[in-house]
């Protein structure tokens, strides 16, 4: 029995953290032979696009479970398919009330990739009750029944909400070709992009750039912290861009905060810090694709995100991932349509590297600063309860003393030697008290 492929491991994975995008590339890889399967099944189109919603709904919901089976993912969605095709049948058969309710229209092949491909659309274009409907409908599986319960809107209008939702999408997508002119963006793949490779822009200086990565180098060495908006620098001198910068995925991952622009440099240099959404974004395009991109931003994007910035007449972005983080890096140009050439993308695969290197040692020094750091707080507080023993006992001492009478001191004196102890002591746990609950020194 061969296992799962690599690929498919891959996106299961990225999909058990929430990436949409890895979702959509999923169902391109597998839709067609599920969607076939359960055709073959139930000889019904309508019932075979709802045995595909259902089982790439259960992917979303579950990933892991088919990423730790050893089978490949292709045989499993197969047998997933036909049983899921055959329990329709004779859930359909059983219920007579179920075949009276008005059907939804069919959802063709095609619309099921938008709607898989396109989640953002569908909140940009639908009222609430209609996306409501359509979600239920499609990602859920729910019957105009199930749909009628679970919102409290009429059943009779279930179908034409339904409908009406669907409608929006339709006409959405007709509108445009794609998602890059819809959100002002365009990303293409730079080495097959004909025009890009056939450019020779340049004469560039060997000498000048070994010396600029020779810097790169030693600031990688030396200042460790600034090292990612040294790279960003680096690449608007190298390549001779107008703006530069890099993008993290951000912790939390939410819609609203998805990227971070950790470093700028050049004319959006007052962007540093600034959180982007995950869609519309280029970042995320390139990221999905895993490869170079040759990217243009048009003034439809800036709309959409309600800021003022330069266009992006021409522009080279790279992927880079360290781990479970994951970045690109990119070099702008604004005004010039042909602003670099293949070389520029070789420096910034170079660059692309170093990043990757600059945030992994980051991550391993701020690793091993955690470990000095809990390991001084422990020393420290094992030295403080030694020497807050000495004191404990001298009050022991004196207490037993006065107790029993056995000092040739006077009461003042034993007081005294007592409130020294004391104030000693008092000090002593203050101290301990100081150290931070989570054993991390602050300096």
């Amino acid at each position: 029995m061969k296992d799962i492929d690599p690929e498919d491991r891959d996106l299961l994975a990225r999909i058990g953290r929430g990436d949409e995008r890895a979702m959509a590339s999923l169902y391109d890889r597998h839709s067609t032979m599920v969607y076939s399967v359960a055709l073959r099944v139930g000889r019904d189109s309508a019932s075979a696009e709802e045995v595909t919603q259902n089982v790439f709904m259960r992917i979303w919901l579950a990933p892991q479970q088919f990423a730790s089976a050893p089978a490949r993912l292709d045989a499993r969605l197969a047998i997933l398919s036909r049983n899921l095709a055959i329990a329709l049948i004779r859930r359909r058969k059983s219920s007579q009330e179920l075949s009276r309710l008005p059907p939804f229209d069919p959802i063709s092949h095609t619309e099921v990739g938008r709607l898989m491909q396109r989640p953002h659309a569908l909140v940009l274009l639908l009222p609430d009750a209609d996306r409501q409907v359509l979600e239920m409908a499609f990602f859920e599986g729910k019957t105009p029944a199930e749909i009628a319960e679970k919102t409290g809107f009429a059943i009779n209008t279930i179908a034409s909400r339904f409908r009406g939702a669907l409608s929006v999408l339709r006409n959405g997508a007709a509108d445009a070709a794609n998602a890059s002119e819809d959100t002002g963006l365009e990303v293409l793949d730079l080495d097959t992009h004909t025009e890009f490779t056939a450019r020779k822009l340049h004469t560039r200086d060997v000498t000048f750039q070994m010396e600029g990565l020779r810097r790169l180098t030693h600031s990688f060495v030396q200042s460790p912290d600034t090292i990612l908006q040294e790279l960003v620098n680096a690449a608007v001198e190298l390549c001779g861009a107008d703006s530069a910068g890099i993008s993290l995925e951000t912790e939390e991952k939410s819609d609203a905060n998805y990227y971070h622009w950790v470093a700028t440099a050049g004319q959006y240099n007052g962007f540093l810090n600034a959180l982007l959404p995950r869609y519309p974004s280029a970042c995320g395009v390139c990221l999905e694709r895993g490869r170079p991109q040759l990217f243009r931003v048009r003034q439809r994007f800036f709309d959409i995100m309600g800021i003022e910035a330069p266009l992006v007449t021409d522009g080279i972005l790279l992927p880079w991932q360290v781990e479970d983080m994951r970045g690109t890096i990119f070099i702008m140009a604004h005004g010039r349509t042909a602003a670099f050439d293949k070389d520029d993308a070789q420096m910034m695969r170079v660059l692309a590297d170093f990043a990757a290197m600059a945030v992994r040692q980051q991550r391993q020094q701020h690793a091993l600063l955690q470990k000095a750091k809990e390991a001084a707080a422990a020393a420290m507080a094992n030295k403080l309860a030694h020497q807050i023993n000495n004191p404990l006992q001298s009050l022991v001492n004196v207490a037993y003393i006065a107790a029993e009478g056995m000092s040739d001191h006077s009461t003042k004196t034993l007081g005294q030697e007592f409130s020294a102890n004391l104030r000693l002591l008092s000090s002593l746990v203050n101290e301990a008290l100081a150290l931070p609950a989570d054993g991390q020194i602050r300096n």
